[in-house]
């Protein structure tokens, strides 16, 4: 059996269980303590988790900060308080016409402002927006910049779940959405209601991508349904999921590679192997111990510090300085 491994495992969340139950799959194959996630999903939602175990649970804030895909089901008509399923309905609007959804979405494209739902997990005066709201507070958070990069319609049904074209009224849209992180694809569907005259609420969501990660690699996929087909009911305390068999998740464990890290963002570079202790120990950094020329830099810089394959840390280059951000010591695995 698989003990601390230090790995990055992907993992197809199921709808109708939480994130952190998934996770307890990987923690149960890998026989370790030590597991970090780099974005969770709602409970309604399903797809992609990228867990990071042992050391490289350090790793985490590089991880999360990659963009995201995701695919979308769109329920026109009514809008939820959580704006997804699991929501009482607030309000209601007309349905949109396929033509008038189209002429919005480029309102929605690029560098914008969204408000985020009162239902989330952002932190407002030290707790979560959700639980100040099931508190009975009413909160108006304020709008954030993120990014999207596109959003693309796959396909358009009318009430009677017919295909629709331009001049018929909506009842469901599926969509795809590439974004940055920190966007909200349920404020998205908002919104996109919103500018049609509309009220809407999501009613599937499936993350198909963190970065280079994908959820085609993910264990645990097939026990997933062809998108868009329906979702089962909220698991009880008492019941379990379908389990993801310990030897797919093992089969799956991906290392932190030079190549891995320069598909992230991250500049990586290779330590001399005979300054490879010192390093591990924390020693002062001198720029004699690495193989390349680091150069100038004009703004400080995170470096990915390898010893050929082996993945020891990062270090952080200035101007002036070279420090440690972080080191892989033995003594850190779980």
């Amino acid at each position: 059996m698989a003990e601390n491994i230090d790995g990055i495992a992907l993992i197809a969340k199921q709808s109708g269980i939480s994130s952190f139950s998934s996770l307890w799959q990987v923690k149960n194959a890998l026989q370790t303590k030590k597991i970090g996630h780099t974005g969770t999903l709602d409970t309604f939602a399903d797809g992609l988790l990228v867990a990071l175990t042992g050391r490289l649970t350090r790793l985490a804030p590089y991880v999360t900060q990659c963009d995201k895909e995701y695919y979308a089901s769109i329920s026109f008509g009514a809008e939820t308080d959580t704006l997804d399923p699991d929501g009482e309905i607030c309000a209601t609007g007309p349905l949109p016409t396929l033509g008038a959804i189209q002429s919005v979405l480029p309102e929605l494209t690029g560098q914008i402002l969204q408000v985020p739902p009162s239902y989330s997990a952002l932190r407002c005066a030290g707790k979560r927006a959700s639980d100040r709201v099931r508190g009975g507070e009413s909160l108006n958070l304020p709008p954030r910049p993120v990014s999207v990069y596109d959003i693309a319609i796959m396909a358009a049904f009318t009430e009677n779940n017919k295909g629709a074209d331009d001049d018929s009224t909506v009842s469901r849209l599926d969509i795809s959405v590439r974004c940055s992180k920190g966007t909200y694809v349920r404020s998205l569907a908002r919104d996109i209601a919103h500018l049609t005259g509309s009220r809407a609420h999501l009613v599937n969501l499936r993350r198909t991508r963190i970065g280079p990660f994908s959820l085609k690699d993910a264990a645990g996929l097939s026990l997933l349904p062809a998108f868009g087909v329906g979702r089962p009911a909220s698991f009880g305390k008492g019941d379990k999921p379908p389990e993801i068999p310990g030897s797919e998740i093992l089969e799956r464990v991906l290392g932190f590679t030079p190549e891995l890290a320069e598909i992230i963002g991250l500049s990586s570079i290779q330590i001399s192997p005979a300054r490879k202790r010192s390093f591990s120990q924390g020693q002062r950094l001198q720029r004699s111990w690495f193989d390349a020329d680091m150069g100038a830099v004009a703004v400080p810089e995170t470096r990915a510090v390898f010893a050929e394959k082996d993945f020891l840390g990062m270090i952080r280059l200035a101007p002036d300085s070279l420090t440690y951000d972080f080191v892989l010591r033995d003594d850190t695995c779980a």
